[in-house]
């Protein structure tokens, strides 16, 4: 437990360059978080709330929570997207608001979109939670700013029934930011532009089964490369049920912080309820220190009263 206490206090101390944006375990459900182009990828209005608790139980620990709503537009030759994301660690809370449009262009037996976005940041620190009233107390922790900005982010994705590819950039201006409202202090964290692949297909093994293939990548500067492989398999008429894992790894100075196996499952409530879970488990010297994380997801489709429309998404 000492070295996960003294891990958070450096964290908190030192300048986090190259920050990877937030991770989520099922990305291949949340695809416009990350890539504008993606939104309204299935033709249909749709709302997803997300919800990321990592290192469970341990005061200060990340979590990070969103909720995206996506509908075509014009003939469905467009699709507009909305973001809600709020994102915590220790002292620190960021909140996004990110609206995109995406154009859909019909290719073959699927869409290819360009999409771009526009997004409003907010970071906030808490130094009120550190404050001590020892005589060494520092006045910094007098201080509660809050700091907003505007960021712009561009991405292709195309998307057939059974295949998916895309790859963005969802944030491109590069931005700092002290966590003291001073204006002259050294900068504490530093946001670069994240470079996203993301691709991912679905494979029918018989009538009740079928594979489903995916994976992330995800690129910035000053940060080890870091990447998430999926594999699940779909059950039940229509794929209802899924279950899978994911093994996330990374290269890092740190031990063993980046990898992780996350085991999961999504289950089609109805034709328009999804439901989806994943339980990750980090790897190596630290895991027992950094506990456990969980992810829940809950989507709604908008589908007409009488359309009829089977909705087995698989992605």
């Amino acid at each position: 437990m000492k070295r996960l206490t003294l891990f958070l206090m450096l964290l908190a101390a030192v300048p986090l360059m190259g920050q990877h944006e937030a991770i989520f375990s099922q990305f291949f459900y949340n695809k416009s978080y990350s890539n504008p182009a993606a939104a309204a990828a299935e033709g249909v209005p749709s709302i997803a709330a997300f919800h990321r608790q990592q290192w469970a139980g341990l005061e200060g620990a990340p979590q990070t929570s969103s909720v995206l709503f996506s509908t075509p537009a014009f003939g469905k030759r467009v699709g507009l997207g909305l973001t809600l994301l709020n994102d915590r660690i220790g002292f620190f809370n960021n909140s996004f608001v990110n609206v995109a449009y995406a154009y859909r262009m019909p290719i073959g037996k699927g869409v290819i979109s360009a999409g771009i976005q526009g997004s409003y940041v907010l970071y906030h620190t808490d130094w009120a939670a550190a404050k001590t009233n020892g005589p060494n107390s520092d006045p910094v922790t007098d201080t509660d700013p809050w700091v907003s900005s505007f960021n712009v982010g561009a991405g292709l994705h195309y998307q057939s029934r059974n295949f998916f590819a895309g790859i963005s950039v969802p944030y491109f201006l590069k931005q700092s930011y002290t966590g003291i409202d001073d204006g002259d202090s050294p900068t504490l964290s530093q946001a670069s532009p994240h470079f996203f692949i993301t691709a991912g297909g679905v494979i029918t093994l018989s009538e009740w089964t079928k594979m489903r293939p995916a994976f992330q990548t995800r690129i910035v500067k000053g940060a080890p490369v870091s990447t998430d492989a999926h594999l699940s398999f779909g059950l039940l008429r229509g794929a209802r049920l899924w279950m899978g894992a994911t093994y996330r790894w990374s290269f890092s100075d740190l031990p063993s912080m980046g990898d992780a196996v996350a085991v999961q499952a999504q289950f089609q409530v109805s034709n328009r309820l999804r439901f989806g879970t994943a339980y990750d488990v980090s790897l190596g010297s630290l895991h027992w220190d950094f506990g456990r994380t969980y992810e829940v997801m809950l989507e709604y489709t908008f589908l007409p009263p009488d359309s009829g429309v089977v909705n087995p998404r698989y992605f």
